[in-house]
C-alpha cells in the first residue's frame, strides 16, 4: 500500500453544517485531556495533561513525532514544566513499584509513544527512542522543565520502529504521546508520522501537523434568541456557534414584549395596572372602573382581566394611576368633599378640568371640575428608554421604545458612537463601510461649475486595517463597483484628469496666485490623495483617457464574468487610513478612514457610489468587502460580500466573505481568504528556494528551477532525502522501511 506523503490539516471536522468545518480536514486529530487538578502537597496549583492522537481506525499506527527547521516542533508553557527527580525524558525506566514511595513520580513530564511506563516486551512493546541535533539538543532543556522546541536543520525527534506495538492505536483509536505537568497555560504544535493500518510497503507514511488544545470533534450552532431588552428572554430564533456572554441573545424565547424588560414569559412581578402583559400571559390585570368615568375602584382585590386589549383601556377597565373613583357605580360622583363625602359637583363642573396634573388642565375651570384626560399626555418615563420624556406628567411604559436611539459602543468597532444613549453591541459592524462627505455647494462658482455640489467619498477601515490597496468590482461577483448616475458627474474641460495627483489647482502670474476653480470642482479618483498629492494609480479594466466619456460606470458592464474594474495603488505606500472627522462631520468610523474618490454633481441630482475594497490588516493578509453610500438619504449600508444588493443585518460583527487570492503556491497567498478574486500572481516570489544553491535567495517561496548548485561532494549514506543534511526527515524516511525486504 503506497501512501501520499503530505501534511493534513490540524482541524478535521468535515461536516459542512458545523461551526468549525474545514473542507481539507484529514483523517487524525490531537486531543488534550486533562488527568488531575492537583489542589494539595507539592504540586498544588498545578495541572497534569495528556497529549493523545486520534486515528482513523484501531490499525493506525503511530511511529514517530518529529521537528525541523520546515516543521518546527514547541510544547511551551507560560511558566514551566515539572520534572520529577526519579522522572527522565521518556517513561522507558519509570516502575510503577515506586509509586507508593514517590507518588509526584506519576505526574513526571515526558514524552512517548503509546507506553506510561516501562515497556512490556511481552505485549509487544519496546522502548521509545530519542534523537536530537548535537549543536542545539532539546532533552537537556526540556529535562530541566524548559519548552520543548526542535527547529534546527538538524532537527529531532522521538520515535519506535515498525516491530514494536506502542504505537498500535488499539479499540480506542487512541495512541499517547506525552504527558506535562504544569501550573501555565500548555499550547504548541506538534508533527507526527501515522502509517494508515499499521502497513508500510516503503511509504513514508501520513505526516500531519497540529495545534495543541484543538477541538477533534465537530461543534454545531446552538439556538439563541434576539433579546433587545436584555431581559433574558427573545424573540427570533437564530443559530449561532458562539451566542454565550454576547449582547442582545438570549438562551430562552417566548417574549411577547422585545422593547420592555419588565415583560417576559413567567415574569411574577407583573405589574396590574400598567398596560403592559407583564408575564407574557396574553392579557393584563386591571383596575375596575364600573361607571367608565375615568376613576378606578380602590378594591385592591376586585380587578379584571384584559384578555382583548392590554392596555387596560376597554370599558370598564382602569389603569393604577387613574385616581379613585369615590362611587363606581355613579360616574357623576367621582371627587369627595373635604370631609369625604361623594357629591354631586357644582354646575359647570363638567365644563373644564380642574386637575393640575390632568392632560387637558384649566386654570380657569373650577377646581372641582372632572372632565379630566390622563390618558392623551401619557409619555415615557423611563430614563432607559429613546423616547423618554422628563417632563411627563404621566407616566406609560407602554410607549416606551428601545431601538431608534442604540447603537454601538465598542471603540473598536466601525460605527462606534461615543454619543449613543442605548448600547446594542448587536449592530457594531467591524468590515469596511462607504461613507460621502460634503466639500462644497458651488451657486456661482468664478470659472467652476454653477448649481453644482461637490463630495467626498471615503472608506471606513476596521481598527486593524492599516492600508487600503485596492477599489475594484468583478463582473458577476459578488464585489461590485458603480456610480450613478455617472453621466452627472462633471468632469473639468481643462483639468479633466482621472487622479488628483496630477491636478495643478493653481497658478502664478506676475506673483499673483490664481485658483483655477475648474480644477477645484473637478471629480477624480484616488486611494488617499487629494489635489497635486498622493499615491500613483494602476487603472483595472479602466482606460483614463475615455474615463469622462462613459455614460454609466458599473463593473457589471465589463465585457465577460469575472473581468475587473477598478484602480489600485501602484507602490508599496500610501492607502493607510487616517482621521477624517472634520471633513465627515464626526460620523461613527470616520477616525480610520482614507479617501477615495470626488465627486460633483448638479444640485438636486444624488448619487450613488458602491465599492469592493481590499485592504490589508495587521498581523498580514488582506480582506476584500463592499460598501455603499447615498447622498439622498446618507445612509451607510456594509455588506462583506453580498455586492450591495441586498444587505443583510450584520448582528455578529464577523466578516462572512473576505476575497484575495486563495492558491497556496501564488506569491500573494492569502490564508485569511474564503473566495477568489483572481489576484494571484506567481513572479514576484519566485526565484531558487534551495538553501544549499549558489543562488539561493531567502525571500523566494516559489522554486522556478534556476538553482545552481557546486560540485556534489563526496556521497553521504545517511542523507537519506538527499538534501544534505542528517536530520528529523531522513529518520523519519528510515522508519518507514524498518523491518522491511530488500529485493
Amino acid at each position: 500500500m503506497a501512501c501520499f506523503i503530505g501534511f493534513i490539516s490540524a482541524q478535521n471536522c468535515t461536516d459542512e453544517t458545523a461551526c468549525n468545518y474545514n473542507p481539507d480536514g484529514g483523517p487524525y486529530c490531537v486531543q488534550t485531556e486533562v488527568v488531575t487538578v492537583h489542589t494539595e502537597g507539592d504540586l498544588a496549583g498545578m495541572t497534569t495533561y495528556r497529549v493523545y492522537v486520534l486515528t482513523d481506525t484501531p490499525e493506525d499506527r503511530v511511529s514517530a513525532v518529529f521537528g525541523d527547521e520546515m516543521f518546527p516542533l514547541n510544547i511551551s508553557t507560560t511558566t514551566s514544566f515539572y520534572q520529577d527527580a526519579l522522572g527522565a525524558t521518556t517513561p522507558n525506566g519509570i516502575n510503577p513499584i515506586l509509586y507508593d514511595a514517590f507518588p509526584n513520580l506519576i505526574y513526571d513530564t515526558w514524552v512517548t509513544i503509546g507506553i506510561d511506563e516501562a515497556p512490556n516486551s511481552a505485549n509487544g512493546e519496546g522502548a521509545v527512542a530519542t534523537v536530537q541535533d548535537p549543536d542545539a539538543p532539546w532533552i537537556p532543556g526540556f529535562d530541566a522543565g524548559n519548552d520543548l522546541v526542535i527547529n534546527t536543520s538538524t532537527g529531532g525527534s522521538w520515535f519506535v520502529t515498525s516491530d514494536l506495538n506502542n504505537g498500535v492505536a488499539g479499540d480506542d483509536n487512541k495512541v499517547l504521546i506525552g504527558q506535562f505537568t504544569t501550573d501555565g497555560v500548555l499550547s504548541g504544535t506538534v508533527h507526527i508520522q501515522v502509517f494508515p493500518e499499521g502497513e508500510q510497503d516503503g511509504s513514508s507514511g501520513d505526516l500531519a501537523t497540529f495545534e495543541l488544545g484543538q477541538t477533534c470533534e465537530c461543534t454545531y450552532p446552538t439556538a439563541y434568541y434576539l433579546d433587545n431588552d436584555g431581559d433574558g428572554y427573545g424573540t427570533d430564533l437564530v443559530e449561532i456557534c458562539d451566542g454565550d456572554g454576547l449582547d442582545g441573545y438570549a438562551t430562552q424565547g417566548g417574549d411577547c414584549n422585545d422593547n420592555s424588560a419588565l415583560a417576559y414569559p413567567g415574569n411574577p412581578n407583573d405589574l396590574v395596572g400598567d398596560g403592559i402583559d407583564g408575564n407574557c400571559d396574553g392579557e393584563e390585570t386591571c383596575y375596575r372602573d364600573v361607571d367608565n368615568d375615568g376613576y378606578r375602584s380602590d378594591d385592591e382585590e376586585d380587578l379584571i382581566g384584559s384578555p382583548f386589549n392590554i392596555d387596560c383601556s376597554e370599558f370598564g377597565e382602569a389603569y393604577f394611576y387613574q385616581p379613585i373613583d369615590c362611587d363606581d357605580t355613579n360616574p357623576d360622583l367621582t371627587v369627595p368633599d373635604e370631609d369625604g363625602n361623594c357629591i354631586l359637583e357644582p354646575t359647570g363642573a363638567d365644563e373644564g378640568c380642574g386637575d393640575p396634573n390632568a392632560c387637558n388642565y384649566d386654570e380657569t375651570a373650577d377646581s372641582l371640575a372632572d372632565n379630566c384626560d390622563y390618558l392623551t399626555c401619557a409619555a415615557c418615563g423611563n430614563p432607559a428608554a429613546c423616547n423618554y420624556n422628563q417632563d411627563a406628567l404621566i407616566e406609560d411604559e407602554a410607549v416606551c421604545e428601545y431601538s431608534s436611539c442604540a447603537g454601538c459602543d465598542d471603540p473598536t468597532a466601525t460605527n462606534y458612537d461615543a454619543d449613543l444613549v442605548i448600547a446594542d453591541n448587536s449592530i457594531c459592524v467591524y468590515d469596511a463601510l462607504l461613507a460621502i462627505g460634503p466639500v462644497s455647494t458651488n451657486y456661482n462658482a468664478l470659472g467652476g461649475p454653477n448649481d453644482t455640489y461637490t463630495n467626498e467619498v471615503y472608506a471606513l477601515l476596521p481598527p486593524d486595517a492599516i492600508r487600503l490597496k485596492r477599489i475594484l468590482g468583478v463582473k458577476g461577483g459578488e464585489t461590485r463597483l458603480r456610480i450613478e448616475p455617472f453621466s452627472a458627474v462633471y468632469q473639468a474641460p481643462t483639468c479633466n484628469v482621472w487622479q488628483p495627483h496630477d491636478l495643478v489647482p493653481s497658478v502664478v502670474v506676475d506673483g499673483v496666485t490664481y485658483t483655477n476653480e475648474e480644477c477645484m470642482a473637478d471629480s477624480w479618483f484616488t486611494i488617499g490623495g487629494t489635489f497635486g498629492a498622493g499615491p500613483s494609480l494602476n487603472p483595472i479594466g479602466l482606460d483614463p483617457d475615455t474615463y469622462d466619456l462613459a455614460d454609466e460606470f458599473d463593473s457589471e458592464l465589463l465585457a465577460s464574468e469575472g473581468d475587473t474594474l477598478g484602480w489600485e495603488i501602484e507602490g508599496d505606500t500610501g492607502g493607510e487610513p487616517a482621521d477624517h472627522c472634520a471633513e465627515l462631520l464626526g460620523r461613527p468610523g470616520c477616525a480610520n478612514s482614507v479617501r477615495i474618490a470626488r465627486v460633483t454633481v448638479p444640485l438636486g441630482e444624488s448619487f450613488f457610489f458602491q465599492a469592493g475594497m481590499t485592504y490589508e490588516v495587521i498581523g498580514g493578509g488582506e480582506r476584500t468587502v463592499t460598501g455603499q453610500d447615498n447622498t439622498a438619504d446618507g445612509s451607510t449600508l456594509s455588506d462583506s460580500g453580498g455586492g450591495g444588493e441586498e444587505d443583510p443585518d450584520i448582528s455578529d460583527g464577523t466578516t462572512v466573505t473576505v476575497w484575495g487570492c486563495t492558491v497556496e503556491l501564488a506569491c500573494n497567498y492569502n490564508a485569511n481568504a474564503t473566495d477568489e478574486n483572481g489576484t494571484c500572481e506567481y513572479n514576484s516570489c519566485a526565484g531558487c528556494t534551495y538553501p544549499d544553491a549558489e543562488n539561493y535567495e531567502d525571500d523566494r517561496t516559489l522554486d522556478d528551477g534556476s538553482c545552481t548548485f557546486a560540485p556534489e561532494p563526496a556521497p553521504c549514506p545517511s542523507d537519506l532525502n538527499g538534501d544534505g543534511l542528517i536530520g528529523a526527515a531522513d529518520l523519519t524516511q528510515l522508519l518507514s522501511g524498518y523491518n522491511g525486504t530488500c529485493e
